[in-house]
């Protein structure tokens, strides 16, 4: 919805000059059924600057007396795949080879620069569903939707953009802590079945020996997540975005476990840490998100107008 705004100053007392153009600093767009999401200005470095507190806020949010059901759902979940990981790991295996998708990762480099690989593309159905977790869709992501608010001057679209970088940032942090936490092999490095849980490893040993580590919970799951959610929460109008964006990471949980980077108890808590932080990153990048009947909003609207120079007048909006 556009607003026209027509004002008329009080020439009596104050003399036209001394009204001055006011700045818009937020912007609506008003959706289906009276949905409406208002965006401030968007400023990359400002929601960049954001993350700290939106990690704060995801911590707050899930410690929060109502959210202890979902707490106890995903630690019982958890047990409970546990119980069954390797029993789902070697299905998974044996279904994979049925359906004659690999489990080994063939992404190859793309893109090479002194001998370092900038960009790894898949090559085969198996390699294009762990894809799907890969930090560079997201990044991808990112970049069409800075490239679209920038040239149509959508503030919603660069807000969408911005959020999807800081989440990449803010998932990778929380799950890379969680790792270092809690230790746990990697099915192809499983020493035992199920793996070993070695609690607190260490920075060093973590890096030294990633797989003997970095299997709970799922990096790949919780960054998918995240995106999804952050479309979403910014695009509600579009209801393809969530089927869509769950069968992929369906697609790409099976394929983790079939190509032996993760058990599928891993998966519980990185969709609970992908969604809390899309949720509060996705929150915090808008002003406002209201529901009204559009019967409620006047298309014509008449209120004394005071601008920042002191002057006084009356304003005319129009809503169109």
């Amino acid at each position: 919805m556009k607003n026209l705004i027509i004002s008329f100053p009080l020439l009596l007392l104050f003399c036209a000059p001394s009204l001055r153009a006011q700045e818009i600093s937020t912007r609506t767009y008003q959706l289906k059924d009276g949905l409406s999401l208002t965006y401030s200005k968007p400023g990359f470095f400002h929601t960049m600057g954001a993350l700290p507190s939106d990690l704060g806020v995801f911590v707050k949010q899930s410690l929060k007396k109502e959210n202890l059901p979902w707490l106890a759902a995903i630690t019982a979940s958890t047990l409970i795949l546990i119980e069954y990981d390797q029993k789902i790991y070697d299905h998974a295996k044996n279904f994979g080879e049925k359906l004659e998708i690999s489990d080994a990762d063939k992404t190859k480099a793309s893109l090479t620069v002194h001998k370092m690989s900038l960009i790894r593309l898949p090559r085969d159905l198996g390699s294009f569903f762990y894809f799907i977790g890969d930090g560079w869709i997201n990044m991808s992501l990112f970049a069409s939707f800075e490239a679209y608010g920038k040239i149509g001057g959508d503030w919603r679209a660069l807000q969408t953009g911005h959020q999807l970088a800081e989440g990449l940032i803010a998932t990778g942090i929380a799950t890379e802590g969680l790792k270092n936490v809690f230790g746990r092999e990697t099915p192809t490095s499983a020493t035992a079945p199920r793996g070993v849980w070695r609690f607190f490893p260490g920075p060093k040993e973590y890096m030294s020996h990633r797989t003997r580590y970095d299997a709970f919970p799922s990096g790949h799951l919780a960054t998918a997540m995240m995106t999804v959610t952050v479309i979403s929460e910014n695009y509600p109008e579009k209801t393809y975005i969530k089927p869509l964006g769950y069968a992929l990471l369906t697609a790409l949980s099976f394929q983790m476990v079939n190509n032996g980077v993760h058990w599928a108890s891993d998966y519980p808590l990185g969709l609970a840490v992908g969604y809390g932080i899309g949720k509060a990153i996705a929150v915090h990048g808008r002003t406002a998100a209201c529901r009204t009947e559009a019967k409620d909003v006047p298309a014509l609207t008449f209120a004394p107008y005071l601008s920042p120079a002191g002057g006084m007048g009356a304003s005319l909006t129009y809503r169109f």
